[in-house]
């Protein structure tokens, strides 16, 4: 759970926000040479891979301290090493700065207002093909909920709600997740 203070505005305004965060995070980039660091991360199958990135990603968007740069930088560096090895760099500046622009976003928040992102439905990851070399997963029921609370004297209500597909934010129509096999780990890829 986060809650930031800041000048208020329009809901509107921050829902595209959080949404576009996660969107930039899940969306391919242009990659770049391989470099001389180690192949760590990934996973031992492409269901583990998927299935951990999420489960991280729900840890980092919900982390307290998302407003603080060394965070921000931990959180990118822990899910870049989920993406092939040739891609983390490229990942690595993506996700600090969707990370910022999340962070940002939370800083718009009234007093008196709360943000709730949780990812529902990530569980079992199916594996729809896999030739060895590379695979696709999909989450078939996995959906992004947001919601944004206001406390007043009262208590606590949800003024705003909003849940999309997981297939909406990657863009992909059919909802699958890319991976690929290097030395016998599985990593997330762009294509």
């Amino acid at each position: 759970m986060n809650h930031c203070a800041s000048q208020p505005t329009g809901v509107l305004l921050r829902v595209p926000l959080c949404v576009a965060c996660v969107v930039l995070m899940l969306m391919g980039c242009t990659t770049v040479p391989a470099t001389e660091e180690p192949q760590a991360g990934g996973g031992f199958s492409p269901e583990v891979v998927t299935e951990s990135f999420f489960e991280d990603l729900q840890r980092a968007l919900q982390d307290p301290n998302l407003q603080q740069e060394e965070t921000r930088s931990f959180w990118a560096e822990r899910l870049s090493g989920y993406f092939a090895p040739a891609e983390r760099d490229t990942q690595r500046l993506a996700l600090r700065r969707a990370l910022a622009s999340f962070a940002a976003g939370l800083r718009q928040l009234a007093d008196d207002e709360t943000a709730i992102f949780e990812f529902r439905d990530f569980e079992p990851v199916e594996k729809i093909a896999d030739d060895g070399e590379r695979a696709l997963v999909r989450l078939p029921s996995a959906t992004i909920s947001m919601m944004l609370i206001r406390t007043n004297e009262r208590g606590s209500y949800v003024f705003y709600e909003q849940t999309i597909s997981l297939s909406q934010v990657i863009g992909r129509p059919d909802g699958t997740v890319p991976v690929i096999n290097i030395d016998g780990r599985w990593y997330l890829t762009e294509g």
